[in-house]
Parts: C-alpha cells; structure tokens; sequence
C-alpha cells in the first residue's frame, strides 16, 4: 500500500525572521534560537533515505519544512529531480519565495512539470505590511517567483497568514498574487496566540510581543474576525 504523503524536512535553515516561528528567539532580536543546530541534508542523504527502489511508495513528496525553508537546502532542485527521474510521485514545496533566482523556478518548474506544486507566502500588498511578519523576506522576489512558475508546466499556489494589520487586505492579497500567476491562493489566521512566558506582563492573549532586529519591543495582534482556516475570501 502505498503513503499518501510524506512531509520530508530537509533543513532547518531559513532567511526570515518570522516572530511567531518556533526557530525564532523573541527575545533576542529576532535572532536563531542558539540551541538550534543549522543542518541541511544533501541529496546523497537523501538517496539514503529514499532509495531508488523505494520511491514509488510515497504518491506524494512535501517540502514543507517545520523548522526551516527548504529552498534553503543547496540540493533541493538536485532532490526534486532524483524524484522525477525515478517514480511518479509528485512533488510539494511550501517556501517564501524570495530566496532563489527566477532562473531556478523556470529551470525546476520546466524539469518537473505538473507534477511540482510550489505554495509562496505572501502575506501583503506592499513590502511594509507583507514583512510586518515575514521579516527578512521579499514581497518582489515572491511575486517574481510566481510568476516564473506561471511560465512553465508546474503549479503555483499562494497563501497568507491573517493578521490584524492584514486582514482587511485579503482580496487584495489574493487578487496580488493571481495576478502574478497564482492558481490558487487560500488565507487562514495565525492560530500562534498563546500567552508569552517570555513577556510575563502582556496577559493579551490577542497580542504576540517580541523584541525587534532594533532591541524595541513590538506585537502581532490576531485578526478581528474569525475567518476559518483555509478560507478563499
């Protein structure tokens, strides 16, 4: 019997500083939690993994990573292709989209075909409200990653996290990202709103603190409707 999908995290490795994300220290400036050890794997661990043989038994391979971007891992387009090459399962990739060139989205959408769903974060109409939580990142480069992936056989998708300071743009956001090549774009709240052990004074719930990349302390707020998760509005 063969496995639906399996999510294979590659590397913890990432270029955003996204506040809510277990791999960010809130309270050291946004910084990589120091007990975090930086491991990616290369596509000889992989093989290792995944056998040649053995690839057929998965229908379904996710990048999605818990810890990490997997575009951050040098291999992963190596990985995709050893995939292609050597079964029929298809492949997801979950990533903000501004860590590679467009060359690379072209040339691994082109190689993989339909069988290469790609989701891009973009979480705002503009840079300021779009890093306001995918800090280090780039609205440009996501939406140009969008689009490469329009111009070859492979399916972009597109996703946000709802936020107060977002909410009220969603429509824009999706319309955004169709606009660019998307053929699917779905928007859920952020569900990370717990009481921070770190800020024993903030009792909100409704807001997440952090202290910033500039040493000031900053907040998130959870969106004021309550839209279910996976919404298309």
């Amino acid at each position: 019997m063969k496995t639906h999908t399996v999510d294979v995290a590659i590397t913890n490795l990432c270029n955003a500083r996204c506040p809510q994300c277990q791999r960010t220290d809130i309270v050291n400036n946004l910084k990589t939690k120091e007990y975090l050890p930086l491991t990616t794997w290369s596509l000889a661990d992989f093989q290792k993994m995944f056998p040649k043989e053995s690839l057929d038994d998965i229908e379904n391979y996710s990048f999605c990573g818990l810890w990490g971007d997997s575009l951050m891992a040098k291999d992963i387009g190596r990985i995709c292709h050893y995939i292609i090459d050597n079964s029929k399962a298809k492949i997801i990739i979950t990533t903000n989209g501004s860590i590679r060139k467009e060359e690379f989205y072209l040339n691994l959408g082109n190689y993989c075909g339909r069988r290469l769903s790609m989701v891009i974060d973009v979480d705002g109409i503009d840079e300021q409200m779009h890093q306001k939580y995918r800090r280090g990142t780039s609205l440009k480069k996501s939406l140009a990653a969008l689009r490469a992936l329009s111009q070859t056989k492979a399916i972009p998708l597109s996703q946000t996290v709802l936020f107060k300071h977002n909410e009220k743009h969603r429509n824009d956001i999706k319309k955004l990202c169709l606009d660019n090549g998307s053929h699917h774009h779905v928007s859920y709240p952020s569900d990370r709103f717990t009481v921070n052990t770190y800020f024993p004074n903030a009792k909100n719930i409704d807001r997440f603190y952090f202290t910033n990349e500039d040493g000031e302390r900053e907040f998130l707020e959870r969106p004021e409707s309550a839209w279910r998760a996976g919404t298309n509005e």
